[in-house]
């Protein structure tokens, strides 16, 4: 579904709460219609309707997420019940870089011109929630909950990197692990992140 669509999902999802009799305030209502949304946005607009259309037929009570997901064609795992679907764009994102294994070749954009990480590694790192955890979501074409992500750029791509040689760094330098590692693992230039050089 596109933002432009949820006007239609929210008619369904009053007809939803009309036909179960669902007391509710207008607010509350405003903000589930919301959750649902980002829970079934990457699903297409005929078939969220479908579901609902089904769960009125099927149900006694009010859909919760996980049944309206069930519902839908190709439905049936409700593992996506804490968490939103990936959308159409983040998905696409998100598969390349499982392909790549999260790193991609250099990249020129002014931001990495800008920190001077162009000759650096891209990394497809986490993004976060509020309350500091990794935001996850579900991929239905891979039938599985997944850590949201994105492509780090410029000064955070330095930080990353940053963070990793400090880390191996911080390996005993005696230990079979620690060789290993300094044979696999390219070190980054030593520079602190934002450092000009």
């Amino acid at each position: 579904m596109t933002t432009d669509e949820r006007p239609v999902f929210a008619q369904s999802m009053a007809k939803l709460v009309r036909a179960f009799r669902l007391r509710i305030k207008a607010d509350d209502l405003e903000e589930l219609t919301g959750t649902y949304f980002r829970i079934l946005e990457s699903a297409s607009l005929s078939d969220v309707l479908a579901a609902a259309k089904s769960c009125l037929e099927t149900r006694r009570t009010f859909p919760k997420a996980a049944d309206w997901l069930a519902a839908l064609p190709g439905g049936g795992n409700t593992a996506a019940v804490d968490c939103r679907l990936i959308g159409v764009d983040e998905l696409e994102d998100y598969h390349r870089a499982e392909r790549l294994h999260y790193e991609d070749a250099p990249c020129a954009c002014l931001l990495c011109q800008a920190a001077g990480t162009t000759g650096i590694a891209l990394r497809f790192v986490p993004d976060f929630t509020h309350e500091g955890r990794t935001e996850q979501a579900f991929d239905r074409v891979r039938n599985r909950v997944v850590v949201v992500g994105h492509w780090a750029h410029g000064e955070e791509l330095w930080r990353w990197h940053a963070a990793r040689t400090a880390f191996y760094g911080s390996v005993p330098k005696s230990s079979p692990m620690a060789r290993a590692l300094a044979v696999l693992v390219p070190q980054a230039a030593e520079r602190e992140p934002g450092q000009e050089g």
